[in-house]
């Protein structure tokens, strides 16, 4: 009976998210103009849109968890309070980025002020000092290699789905789709603050996929794709499929985050061959790819969501397996990663 009311509980939030984000996603259509929140048409030369379109999904966002926050009385809980203010940190460096264009080097300051206050609030990875690792120096080495990882996978995932974030409704629907599968995931442990935080991310980026979806009414903009990607590593932090210490079932996060991950290594490795800046944007992610193969990017953005679900099904059926046959299961995973890799990087200039 406990176990039905907290689904009802869950569906509540669910819901509620949903409501709040859309409401708030059709004020900020009315706004946007008027405080020059706006993508203009022309502006960058891997933007194809043809009218000025808001960029207020990073303001829905944030707007709206921290009022279903506040409601919910989640922000009482150490962990969540530490995703909320250091999210709220890489959300203020990405709507100065909205409207002022900072540089990258100031994109990354922000982004490890947000993953430092993470750490400094109690939220970080423990790989390395977990009595399962499969090799421990019994010293100070292990915190140090923990801060050192928390950081990079951290600022990984935020930039994944930075980067990803250039084609309706993609980034939003991988963020859902992994929010999801952790609010699943996390039901079979019981961790409570995973699956009610999971279920306030899901609301939201189900209400903005109206909105974000093809054709945009609304852009994330980096305030709300960097803001995504951080919360969703985060996420990935808090989670534990032993509800202990983490153990070898660490990769389970990159197989839920694969795509935007690929999509990510895809572009700054094809990029550092063809001796072009990392961070300067252009018309050669995963589905820009596939379209230049005939398929048309809203239909590349169906198929990068449709392997992001598969991939996270395999997730989570590697946490149901013995440690070897799911290592096997996340190397074959790699394999066909890097076959893909080959593939879509051949002969592309």
């Amino acid at each position: 009976m406990e176990q039905f009311q907290q689904l009802d509980y869950v569906m509540l939030i669910l819901l509620a998210s949903i409501i709040l984000s859309v409401i708030l996603s059709w004020f900020s259509l009315k706004i946007a103009p008027d405080v020059g929140l706006m993508d203009i048409p022309g502006s960058a030369d891997h933007k194809n849109h043809t009218s000025s379109v808001p960029l207020t999904g990073g303001v829905v966002l944030i707007d709206t968890m921290i009022v279903m926050m506040l409601i919910t009385g989640l922000w009482k809980t150490p962990d969540v309070w530490a995703i909320l203010v250091a999210g709220l940190t890489i959300g203020v460096f990405g709507l100065l980025d909205d409207f002022i264009h900072l540089s990258p080097t100031k994109k990354l300051i922000g982004q490890l002020v947000g993953s430092v206050i993470l750490i400094y609030l109690g939220v970080q990875v423990n790989i390395f000092d977990s009595p399962e690792f499969f090799y421990r120096t019994e010293s100070t080495l292990d915190m140090w290699l923990n801060l050192g990882f928390t950081v990079l996978w951290l600022v990984t995932l935020t930039n994944a789905f930075n980067f990803i974030d250039s084609s309706d409704g993609l980034a939003v629907g991988l963020s859902g789709l992994s929010a999801a599968f952790f609010l699943v995931i996390s039901l079979t442990t019981g961790q409570t603050t995973v699956i009610f935080f999971c279920a306030i991310l899901l609301g939201i980026c189900i209400g903005l996929y109206f909105f974000n979806s093809h054709p945009a009414s609304l852009f994330l903009g980096d305030s709300g794709a960097q803001t995504l990607g951080f919360l969703m590593a985060a996420v990935a932090i808090i989670y534990n499929p032993n509800t202990g210490i983490q153990s070898s079932t660490w990769f389970v996060p990159i197989l839920i985050f694969y795509v935007p991950l690929f999509d990510l290594m895809l572009v700054v490795i094809s990029r550092l061959r063809r001796n072009k800046r990392i961070h300067k944007a252009s018309r050669d992610h995963t589905y820009h790819r596939l379209a230049d193969r005939g398929i048309p990017i809203h239909h590349s953005v169906l198929i990068m969501h449709g392997v992001s679900l598969i991939m996270s099904m395999v997730g989570y059926l590697c946490l149901n397996l013995p440690i070897l046959f799911a290592n096997i299961v996340f190397c074959l995973a790699l394999s066909l990663g890097v076959a893909a890799f080959l593939e879509l990087d051949k002969d592309y200039p």
